[in-house]
């Protein structure tokens, strides 16, 4: 394991408070591609004080921090601290890519070897193109989401968007590779998990979409669970004048993409 992961001094004490506390007793992943709803998702499953508090926080650019706060001096230690830290209503959630897997744990079995038992989801955005558009904006503008950026944020950074079509093909190609890595890891394994994709989440809204995902994992949720999200779109006009543009100039590219993801939305509402 890379040592920049984690910190060799970091407080063993934190540590075996933590890990001398029972396992939870459902664990979870929703495994994601970016710009498909997922933070939006897990502000609603938070809420519920049900679900545990699912953020990505396997995610490589900040685990150093997350392992310093429970006292993990490495991965297994860090797995061992997170998963009793982070619970919530005796449940652990989380979200990870395939991307942030592969780098911090090497491999899919190494993952899944550390979770045995684990449910999982599987959440996409069926617009492959808008989410390649979403994901260049929040890139070239550090602007990620609106719960955290003011009207006048959002605002300049619609207009510091600027079209790219080879980086927009760039970001189309990356997701395709995560969700190709997801699938052939289900695959392999034999997984089963519960399929999303952010446009039945959206759709659905906030309450149905936190009591179907209750549903699947077998968690009861009270019958009346207040949630309040300050999510909305940071997608604009622009977005979309992109996506035509990006559409027809790149059809080729786009028809080889939907010939390969046939069989993946096919499985995804």
């Amino acid at each position: 394991m890379p040592p920049q992961f984690f910190d060799p001094e970091a407080d063993q004490s934190t540590y075996h408070h933590w890990s001398s506390r029972p396992a939870p007793a459902k664990t979870y992943f929703i495994l994601f591609t970016p710009r498909s709803g997922s933070t939006w998702l897990n502000s609603l499953l938070t809420q519920t004080g049900a679900m545990g508090i699912p953020k990505e926080w396997f995610n490589p650019e900040h685990i150093l921090i997350a392992s310093r706060h429970c006292g993990a001096r490495d991965l297994d230690q860090f797995v061992t601290a997170v998963t009793r830290s982070q619970a919530k209503g005796d449940v652990f959630g989380a979200e990870i890519t395939y991307h942030q897997m592969t780098r911090l744990f090497g491999s899919p079995e190494a993952f899944l070897q550390r979770f045995p038992g684990a449910a999982f989801f599987f959440l996409i955005r069926r617009d492959i193109v808008a989410q390649a558009i979403s994901m260049h904006k929040m890139v070239r503008t550090s602007v990620s989401h609106s719960a955290i950026s003011d009207d006048a944020t959002i605002a300049e950074s619609d207009a510091a968007h600027e079209y790219d079509a080879e980086q927009i093909a760039w970001w189309v190609k990356r997701i395709r590779e995560a969700e190709a890595g997801i699938e052939a890891m289900i695959t392999a394994h034999g997984l089963q998990p519960v399929r999303l994709s952010y446009e039945q989440i959206t759709r659905d809204g906030a309450e149905t979409a936190t009591r179907d995902f209750a549903a699947n994992l077998g968690v009861a949720l009270p019958q009346t669970v207040k949630l309040s999200s300050r999510h909305r779109k940071i997608g604009t006009d622009k977005n979309q004048v992109f996506a035509k543009r990006f559409r027809a100039e790149q059809a080729e590219l786009l028809r080889r993409v939907d010939q390969d993801r046939a069989a993946l939305l096919a499985l995804h509402p």
